[in-house]
């Protein structure tokens, strides 16, 4: 029983057990929902090609069957993911609630609760404004409708889906299940990014809470010592149990710094690959939207929804960037407050364990797209400049 991820990640646990993503749930959820959902979103694929395929000459609904096809396709990438490595989230929280009964003091006990506490706060604050900017997308278009009821014409305005796509039926006749439809579409699309998305921040900080408690612990191991003062000399000495302790101190210190690294390895192989897609149709969706506002410079309502898609986009590419570079800092900091020892005053087995750990943490740990990217503030910027780029690109095609 994950008594301590149950306590602190409750929020994470029931997100994800909407969509059968929590791996300790019964083996028909586990199958069956992550299927249900695959091919629901897999069955939106037909109408997508169908509508390029009748619009190809109409550069604007080109335009639009490439963005869908493209954050569909990032959907999709996003559950797989989950499905695929579902042996290694399983591994991850129990290494979390693990750490929870091995780092037991006050000290380690604060910093995990205050870390576990930033996760929750942006867990709810995320969760709310995806489902809001969702929400908002998808009423805007029903506008025409609003206004059928409360300022009626001689005949009914014309009604639009919150996303064009080419079904072939009588938009009318078949607008209620069409509509039904897109939604849960879009509502099962979101409710992915936001399990998977808060999910991977928490493990993230998870892992930042045991390098910052590393690094308040090395710093307070060192600091130890016995000042002895003789005149205007200041002469720092080791007795023999004090320089055992520290020692022994030390050796367990590493060892959970060992835990920290290899529960790293673990967060990293479960996003290296999505995260190369994700940077890819992140940068691409930049562009495929910006072209598609300037053909509705003139429709207010279009420019709103196309924003929420661009803040949602760009939402979830800090949240995969500052995490990683959270991760980054925390990890390095080890480095520079093992540093700031006294080290040269040690004895010689003490100072192999600072040498060992300068050679460990002066290499800071990061999670990596395909072990070629490291998901940084600087990737994030480039993926950005990236998307602005393709857009300039698609935009002199356009003209």
């Amino acid at each position: 029983m994950l008594v301590h991820v149950l306590r602190e990640y409750n929020v994470n646990k029931i997100f994800l057990s909407r969509l059968g993503l929590w791996p300790f749930q019964s083996k028909l959820v586990r199958n069956s929902l992550p299927i249900f959902y695959l091919v629901l979103e897999i069955s939106y694929y037909p109408f997508e090609i169908l509508m390029f395929y009748d619009h190809q000459d109409d550069a604007q609904m080109v335009f639009e069957s490439c963005y869908q096809l493209v954050i569909s396709t990032a959907f999709l990438a996003r559950l797989w993911n989950e499905i695929w490595n579902r042996d290694k989230f399983r591994c991850l929280y129990e290494a979390m609630n693990d750490h929870w009964n091995i780092f037991t003091n006050d000290l380690e006990r604060r910093i995990l609760k205050e870390y576990s506490t930033v996760s929750r706060k942006f867990t709810i604050f995320y969760s709310i404004m995806m489902y809001l900017l969702s929400s908002m997308f998808i009423v805007i278009p029903l506008t025409p409708a609003f206004l059928d009821i409360v300022l009626p014409l001689n005949e009914s305005r014309p009604r639009i889906l919150a996303i064009d796509v080419e079904f072939r039926v009588d938009m009318n006749e078949y607008f209620k299940p069409l509509f039904c439809y897109t939604t849960a579409i879009i509502v099962v699309g979101i409710s992915i990014m936001v399990a998977a998305d808060t999910m991977h921040f928490t493990c993230t900080t998870h892992a930042c809470s045991l390098f910052s408690i590393i690094g308040e612990q090395i710093e307070t191991i060192t600091l130890h010592r016995d000042v002895e003062k003789c005149g205007r000399c200041v002469n720092e000495k080791f007795k023999s149990s004090d320089e055992q302790a520290m020692y022994q101190e030390y050796i367990t210190c590493l060892k959970k710094y060992q835990l920290a690294l290899k529960f790293v390895d673990i967060l990293n192989s479960t996003h290296q690959t999505v995260a190369v897609f994700f940077l890819l149709l992140i940068g691409a969706t930049l562009s495929l939207i910006g072209i598609r506002i300037v053909y509705v410079l003139d429709q207010m309502e279009e420019m709103i929804r196309f924003t929420f898609i661009i803040m949602g986009a760009l939402l979830q590419l800090m949240i995969m960037c500052y995490s990683g570079q959270k991760l980054m800092d925390e990890s390095q900091n080890i480095f520079y407050r093992a540093y700031a020892a006294k080290w040269y005053m040690y004895s010689p087995r003490i100072k192999s364990l600072l040498i060992t750990t300068f050679y460990r943490s002066f290499t800071p740990c990061s999670l990596t797209a395909g072990k070629l990217v490291p998901l940084s503030m600087t990737t994030y910027a480039a993926v950005i400049r990236a998307g602005m780029s393709y857009f300039t690109a698609f935009l002199s095609i356009k003209e």
